[in-house]
């Protein structure tokens, strides 16, 4: 099999041209439940075809990540906020299934209106810009609550990010910066800004950088 990616938690196998193979170290049925339930309701997931134990076989999709086109030029900063809070904007329609877990990382994710689904990775790295439009990978994190709360986390993910590591010049991380942290930030709420906080920091993958930058732009 081919290696195609990797992740903190898991790596990618391409099967052949219409399927790919995740392979982790928890269980993904839950997730492929979800997955299947959100094609259902017209959400542009990939098609999940088996889920058994940490392998997941599901569709492979055909075109670049919003992040390498963001980062090449070619998808404005704008355009970037545009698709970030398009996704937002129609998983958080979705009302949660009862079996949906509403709690984290010891993070309560409840709010005052109804549960909807939570993506809480959502960032240009799981945004594949398909010939059909964005699609959105990797539900391992998902769950129900308060949207702005998913909102927030996405901004926490996003300011977490050191630009600099890619080479790039001041004024362009200004313009990536400026073009997609404000929309995100003002989308959310500051309650769920320090919350989304908290719920990174208890990700064991985190470099604490990440969450010192988030911090920082709080202050």
């Amino acid at each position: 099999m081919e290696l195609i990616g990797a992740g903190r938690a898991s790596r990618v196998f391409a099967l052949d041209a219409d399927r790919v193979l995740r392979r982790s170290g928890f269980d993904t049925e839950g997730e492929a439940r979800l997955m299947r339930l959100l094609r259902r309701e017209g959400f542009p997931a990939p098609e999940v075809f088996d889920a058994r134990g940490g392998d997941l076989v599901m569709e492979r999709l055909h075109g670049p990540t919003l992040a390498a086109e963001m980062l090449a030029g070619r998808v404005a900063p704008a355009e970037t906020a545009d698709v970030l809070l398009g996704l937002h904007e129609r998983l958080h329609r979705i009302d949660a299934p009862p079996w949906l877990p509403s709690a984290s990382r010891g993070v309560d994710l409840t709010g005052d209106g109804p549960a909807r689904v939570l993506h809480l990775d959502l960032h240009p790295e799981n945004v594949i810009l398909t010939e059909a439009g964005p699609h959105l990978v990797d539900w391992a994190n998902a769950a129900a609550g308060a949207p702005a709360f998913d909102l927030a986390v996405s901004w926490v993910i996003l300011v977490g990010v050191d630009l600099a590591a890619y080479g790039l010049p001041a004024e362009r991380i200004e313009s990536l910066r400026t073009g997609t942290l404000p929309r995100l930030r003002e989308a959310a709420t500051e309650a769920a800004l320090a919350e989304a906080i908290r719920y990174r920091r208890a990700d064991p993958n985190i470099d604490e950088s990440e969450i010192d930058r988030a911090l920082n732009e709080l202050a």
